[in-house]
Parts: C-alpha cells; sequence; structure tokens
C-alpha cells in the first residue's frame, strides 16, 4: 500500500502554519454550499478547492470515468498563478459523492480529503485520502455501519514521537493521528462516530478501523436527569472537531438527544510509552496469583504485590521521565492496595490488570501533561483503542483518552445549517447559523446550565464582510471563550 504520508519534516514550520490551520478548521467546518468544499491554504501560496459535481462537467476531455459519474475533482491554484485539477481517487466510482471537507497539515505538507459516498444499494461511507502537493495516497474507508446515513465528516490531525522498547529500531517513531468524526442515523437516533486513523512513519498502523459511538460517554447525572429541550435535529448532524489546549489532544463538540445537551469532549493520545508500559503491568499482574493470595488470606499478599508492581514500572518505563514515572508507579501501587481486593471479588484477576491498566494511562496521561497527580479524577476519564500495531510477535496498543470537559443545555438556533466551532478547552462554544445574506450565532456565557448561552446575535454579510472573513471571526471568539 502506498504510503498516506510522507515521513514527517524536523524542518521549522512556516509563519503562516496558524493561519493555515485556521481556514483549514474553519472553512472545512460547513461554511459553504454542499457542492464544494471551503477552499484551503497550502504550502508556497498554494490554494486548494475541492468541487462535486458530474465527471463530464469536471472533466470535459476526461477519460478515467463515465460522464454522469459525480465524483469529486481537486483543484489546485497554485501561488505561481496555474491552475490544475486532480480527480480525487476513490470518487471515481458509480456513487454519489458529497459533503467533502479539507484540512491541511502544515506539519508535513498534505493535504487531507475526508467525504462520505453513497452507493445505489444506500451503503454510506466515509473516506479518506490525502495529496501531498503532486501525488495521492490510496483511499482508504472509516465507514462505521454503512447502511446508515451519515453527516458531513471532520477531521483535525495530532503528532507526536515515540520509542518502543520491544522496538527493534533505536530511531523514534512519528505518530501522526487523523480524528475523523460525523453523526449517524441509527436505531436510537443520530449519533456521534468517532474514528482515529493512527499512522506511523506515514503507513497505517492496522488495516482494520475502530469506531466509538461518542454520545456513550455523556455522563450517568445527565442520563439520569436530562435537560428539558428538545433538540433540533439540524444541530444533531453537525459534529465537528478542533485542536485542544494539550499536545496530541482535540476537543469534539456535538449535540445529544437523549440528554438534551451540547457536549465537549477532549480526546487526546498518551504517549505510546506509557500505553506500552500499562499493557506490560497487566501482564505483570495477570501473573501474580493475587486474587488467589488475597482468598488464602496469604499474609501481605495485597502489599507485596503492589510494591512489586511499583518496582515493575520503575524498572520497565524508564523511557517514561523519572519525574513523572516515579510518582505514577507510587500511585499505581496506592491505588492496588485501595481497591485490588474489591476488583478481585467483582471481576478475579482480569478485573485487576484491567483496572490498574486503565488508571496508568489516565493518570500517566495527565502527570505528562505537568497535572499533579492528586487533581487526576480518573472516574471521569475512559480509555478508547485507537489502533493495534503488529509488532514482531504481538502487538502495540495506540489509546486514546476520553474524558467530558463541559456539559450544558443544548441552544435553540434558528433556521439554517448550524456549524460549531468550539475553545481549545472544550468549556466555551459559539454555534453559527447562515440565513440569505446573514451568520446569526449565539455563544457560552458560563458554566451555569440555566444560563449556558448568549442571545442570539447578527452578523451582516456584505461588501464590507463578506461570508469566509464572519466565519474566521467567530472561529476566533470560540478560541478565546474560557
Amino acid at each position: 500500500m502506498k504510503s498516506i504520508l510522507p515521513r514527517f519534516s524536523t524542518g521549522k514550520r512556516a509563519g503562516r502554519a496558524a493561519l493555515v490551520g485556521l481556514i483549514a478548521l474553519l472553512l472545512g467546518a460547513g461554511a459553504l454550499h454542499a457542492a464544494s468544499s471551503a477552499p484551503v491554504l497550502g504550502k508556497s501560496g498554494d490554494i486548494y478547492l475541492v468541487t462535486v459535481g458530474t465527471y463530464g462537467e469536471l472533466f470535459p476531455d476526461g477519460a478515467e470515468a463515465s460522464a454522469d459519474a459525480e465524483v469529486l475533482r481537486l483543484e489546485a491554484r497554485r501561488g505561481s498563478g496555474t491552475v490544475e485539477h486532480y480527480l480525487v481517487p476513490g470518487s471515481e466510482a458509480d456513487d454519489s459523492d458529497r459533503t467533502p471537507s479539507l484540512s491541511f497539515d502544515a506539519s508535513t505538507g498534505q493535504l487531507y480529503v475526508v467525504w462520505s459516498s453513497n452507493s445505489d444499494s444506500t451503503l454510506t461511507r466515509i473516506n479518506l485520502a490525502s495529496f501531498n502537493g503532486s501525488e495521492w495516497s490510496d483511499t482508504i474507508e472509516v465507514s462505521g455501519n454503512i447502511y446508515s446515513n451519515k453527516s458531513a465528516p471532520r477531521l483535525a490531525v495530532t503528532h507526536d514521537r515515540f520509542e518502543l522498547a520491544a522496538g527493534s529500531s533505536d530511531q523514534p517513531n512519528t505518530r501522526t493521528v487523523l480524528h475523523v468524526v460525523w453523526s449517524e442515523d441509527t436505531t436510537d437516533g443520530d449519533k456521534v462516530m468517532y474514528a482515529p486513523v493512527v499512522l506511523i512513519d506515514g503507513e497505517l498502523a492496522s488495516t482494520w478501523r475502530r469506531v466509538h459511538r461518542l454520545n456513550d460517554y455523556v455522563s450517568q447525572e445527565l442520563i439520569d436527569q436530562p435537560f428539558d429541550s428538545e433538540v433540533p435535529a439540524r444541530l444533531l448532524k453537525a459534529p465537528t472537531v478542533d485542536a485542544a489546549s494539550e499536545a496530541n489532544a482535540v476537543v469534539i463538540g456535538f449535540a445529544d438527544s437523549d440528554s438534551g445537551a451540547f457536549v465537549q469532549l477532549e480526546l487526546s493520545t498518551p504517549a505510546v510509552e506509557l500505553a506500552e508500559l500499562a499493557d506490560s503491568l497487566a501482564d505483570h499482574l495477570n501473573s501474580s496469583n493475587l486474587c488467589q493470595k488475597i482468598e488464602d488470606e496469604e499474609e501481605n499478599a495485597l502489599t507485596s504485590v503492589a510494591e512489586a508492581a511499583r518496582i515493575h514500572l520503575v524498572l520497565v518505563g524508564r523511557r517514561i521521565r523519572s519525574r513523572a514515572l516515579t510518582p505514577l508507579a507510587h500511585d499505581t501501587k496506592q491505588m492496588l492496595i485501595r481497591r485490588a481486593e474489591s476488583l478481585c471479588a467483582e471481576g478475579g484477576l482480569n478485573g485487576v490488570s484491567s483496572a490498574a491498566r486503565i488508571h496508568l494511562v489516565l493518570v500517566g496521561a495527565r502527570s505528562q501533561e505537568g497535572d499533579l497527580l492528586e487533581e487526576t479524577a480518573t472516574a471521569e476519564g475512559h480509555v478508547l483503542l485507537a489502533a493495534a500495531q503488529p509488532l514482531d510477535n504481538g502487538y502495540v496498543q495506540h489509546l486514546a483518552r476520553l474524558q467530558v470537559k463541559s456539559e450544558r443545555a443544548a441552544p435553540t438556533i434558528g433556521t439554517g445549517q448550524p456549524t460549531i466551532f468550539v475553545s481549545p478547552n472544550g468549556n466555551g462554544a459559539v454555534v453559527v447559523w447562515e440565513t440569505g445574506s446573514s451568520l446569526t450565532y449565539v455563544e457560552t456565557t458560563s458554566d451555569d446550565a440555566e444560563a449556558a448561552w448568549s442571545e442570539s446575535f447578527t452578523l451582516l454579510l456584505d461588501d464590507n464582510l463578506s461570508r469566509s472573513e464572519a466565519y474566521s471571526i467567530l472561529h476566533e471568539r470560540a478560541r478565546s471563550l474560557e
């Protein structure tokens, strides 16, 4: 399979990287009509735009597809002044292709195109392709349930580097995670789906795709006592994803019909070394025979196994900074002393090892970000499997840490397809909808659910304020909210 991403560039980012990310996230979020994506700025002054239409209309002299096939065309307006057209691979099949979104990764110079595709047999897929300025990658499918209708997908990209203790190379690897989000019709109504696509040095970490339903992570308290409000159907179909304040993290904003809430989640990818260490700890505990020792009332069984686990973490986790590893190992020991006996009673030794593994990932990720261990509320976090990378005779797991950042009553909105913008910390947001020659929006005002949103405000679109400028202003507004 052709690499989907070129090797990570260690050169400095161009000075306009922030602008590039802004335009990609902003205009890729539904600011233009569905017939085309919004343009994004690439490198060297290149501008990219994807248009939906029949092959005959978009490529009058082409011969790669039938004239009436609905396809996607990438238009590259070069900084030199030339214009080039490319057929997006995977769109030439006899399907109905729609809702393209673009995201340009300034770190690598890679352009990503994500879109939904409907076949004549009503199958709906989410497809993803990347373009390095001259060549396409192979198209990959990020679909979920192919029998349900899907909204326009959204995409954000994160990077990090890692070294595996079990790896055969002394060189660090580059991990790129493509965070893809969309809404999907289900038997329970419209639900938000999340699919992380993990690339290691430009190659897919695994060919299978794990899709997670994010509505399942709305807090139980809110499920038990939902907000007394009905969420507009069009808002349920407008989830978004944007960069978070922490490295290797994104914020996803969406509306949930069951709870009547507007929810923001933070999804981060903890260091691979941490996930590897957590798996090693689980294996260590599974071989400890701890539950049987507790049942046999063996003297000091719990404290001795917990101390052995602490020592194991210190010895095996040498790739993690010592200032984070030492308190992390101690914290894990204390967790085992507090909970292992009840975990054995509830789920046996597998329950102990699973809980310890999740605890290590959740607490360790916050510790590596600089937070104090005692400030971490592990009960509010979840660990998701993003990919399982084959390695020698086994595999290494790439994990995603999910935390609910805020939940408030969904806003009341007017007619028109809404667009959601979220703040980096997951507490603030702007919801905007377009009507004729104006944009109307509401924004978050406080953490108080009874006063969650401002009154609506209107921006008039005219010669003094273009559509793209208005969306840019609102995007910046959301990024500044706390």
